[in-house]
């Protein structure tokens, strides 16, 4: 664990890793080891935006966020079929998580304006403009993942928006209350695409799990031995396990460990 936070560190501080390198990292055992590095980066730049912006997020950052979070959640869905996707995906995430790293880490100049004609001075129709073309990312990205997320609130907020600030009487807190859904809503989006991303997980291994019980059937009936069947048994009750207890890393990891023992057990009786 020691090793992984390390080398989460060293990607987010010197840049993406290269195509290699990711390879050497699948030559490993364990081959959700990108997975780990990259969701560990998620929580890391999580961590970094709420201490440096807390609800105030600039959406430029939270576009490139957003990216970096859809890039994880198919990281995951890509795994264990499509190793060359996992890591276009992981490089990808990697990519944005470094690049919201620096403008977090970049210096703020000191300014000698008082708070009160900073705010006076805040062009509201850039900000209010930024804001409706994240939504529409929003929107995009939510029809792709079938959230079913209704967004009539937040269209109202900008119209509204969009009235005060062409009459004049806008104020600074309906651009903060615009930002405070747009966090909402891509919390739900997160939640809905990781949801989504462990039931496919789940019903892959599932249906792979009766081509295996078939298979165990098979070479029981050619010869294996019952140590050799008990031991695939004891495996498949593990993942079983853990399905139920919603642990879908460690299900994929002794799926990974059912294959290679019922491929030995197959080898032993042709």
């Amino acid at each position: 664990m020691k090793t992984l936070a390390l080398f989460t560190i060293f990607v987010l501080i010197f840049g993406t890793v290269s195509t290699s390198l990711v390879g050497d990292a699948y030559a490993q055992k364990d081959p959700n080891i990108l997975l780990r590095i990259a969701t560990q980066a998620d929580e890391q730049i999580s961590n970094q935006l709420e201490r440096s912006y807390g609800n105030s997020i600039p959406s430029d950052v939270q576009t490139l966020y957003l990216q970096g979070q859809t890039a994880v959640v198919s990281l995951k869905n890509s795994l264990p079929d499509d190793i060359e996707q996992a890591r276009e995906d992981f490089l990808m995430a990697m990519k944005l998580f470094k690049q919201i790293s620096k403008m977090i880490s970049e210096p703020i100049e000191k300014s000698t304006i008082s708070k009160s004609t900073r705010v006076a001075d805040r062009d509201l129709s850039s900000e209010l403009d930024r804001l409706e073309k994240y939504v529409e990312n929003l929107k995009t990205i939510s029809k792709k993942h079938n959230t079913g997320i209704i967004f009539d609130e937040i269209d109202q907020l900008i119209e509204s928006a969009r009235t005060q600030i062409e009459t004049e009487t806008a104020s600074p807190e309906i651009i903060d209350q615009l930002k405070h859904h747009v966090n909402s809503i891509q919390q739900k989006i997160h939640d809905s695409s990781s949801d989504g991303t462990s039931n496919r997980i789940n019903q892959f291994i599932e249906k792979q799990l009766k081509t295996i019980n078939k298979k165990l059937t098979k070479a029981s009936d050619a010869g294996a031995t019952a140590d050799q069947i008990g031991e695939a048994v004891k495996l498949i009750d593990q993942i079983k396990s853990s399905i139920e207890n919603n642990d879908i890393d460690n299900a994929k990891l002794v799926f990974h460990e059912l294959n290679k023992l019922v491929k030995n057990i197959e080898r032993s009786v042709r």
